[in-house]
């Protein structure tokens, strides 16, 4: 990933932060190609969809981070079993996660000093966490429901529409049959964190008096998770306190 060194962030907390609060990752693994992409990418005809699958494939799943005792981290999911993801991980178990924060369009009116020089163009403020690593594929039922009870604890846990005197949905809620049933429809999937990058991308190379037009750009645009987010990380990452 293209990364400006004002943009690079390797704190840890901040890249966790982007996986914990935006969970669904974009999943990628290569195999070695059979020329589907190649002849797609030279202009020939429309590649079987298999074909090209087969040699780059991509895959979006809600991950939980695991915080590892020994120091090394992992991020757990689950796929459907028919997912031909599976075959080109168990050949080829180097992967990356691609995470993604809220993301915003900002325009050069929300610069105070465009009224001077009008020398602004738009631009595009976001935060992605790539994660890279080395993927296993888990077909232990025992495994399987671990994961399902952390992934959907954690998201429930996020609920703001149950009153506090009522109980969240948990996976012991469906009956157990049912669940063993499901279950056989998917397979585990455990990555061993090897490395991360992160980018972010909010206005670090803008004047002071511009990078507080934007905040108060994005107060304009109503109170809600978005604004809020990206008000939060341009604070945040300003070489100077806001």
């Amino acid at each position: 990933m293209y990364i400006p060194k004002n943009m690079e962030v390797t704190d840890f907390d901040k890249q966790l932060q982007v996986i914990k609060s935006h969970p669904l990752g974009i999943l990628f693994n290569y195999a070695p190609p059979t020329g589907g992409i190649m002849r797609y990418l030279s202009g020939g005809a429309k590649p079987d969809a298999d074909a090209v699958d087969g040699e780059m494939c991509a895959t979006h799943l809600p991950f939980v981070f695991v915080e590892g005792e020994d120091g090394n981290n992992k991020l757990t999911a689950h796929m459907a079993a028919k997912n031909q993801h599976i075959e080109m991980l168990e050949k080829n178990p180097n992967c990356m996660i691609v995470f993604q924060s809220f993301d915003s369009y900002v325009t050069p009116d929300w610069y105070p000093l465009k009224k001077k020089t009008h020398k602004f163009v738009p631009t595009w403020d976001f935060a992605a966490v790539h994660v890279y690593g080395k993927a296993t594929i888990i077909r232990d039922k025992k495994w399987l429901l671990k994961q399902l009870n952390m992934l959907t604890d954690e998201q429930e846990g996020k609920r703001t529409d149950v009153k506090e005197n009522e109980e969240k949905w948990k996976v012991s809620d469906a009956p157990e049959k049912y669940v063993d049933k499901r279950m056989d429809e998917i397979v585990g999937l455990e990555i061993t964190i090897e490395h991360i990058q992160a980018k972010f991308k909010v206005q670090q190379d803008v004047s002071e008096i511009n990078v507080n037009g934007v905040i108060n750009g994005y107060k304009q645009l109503g109170d809600n998770a978005v604004t809020e987010e990206m008000i939060k990380m341009t604070k945040d990452n300003y070489p100077k306190l806001l």
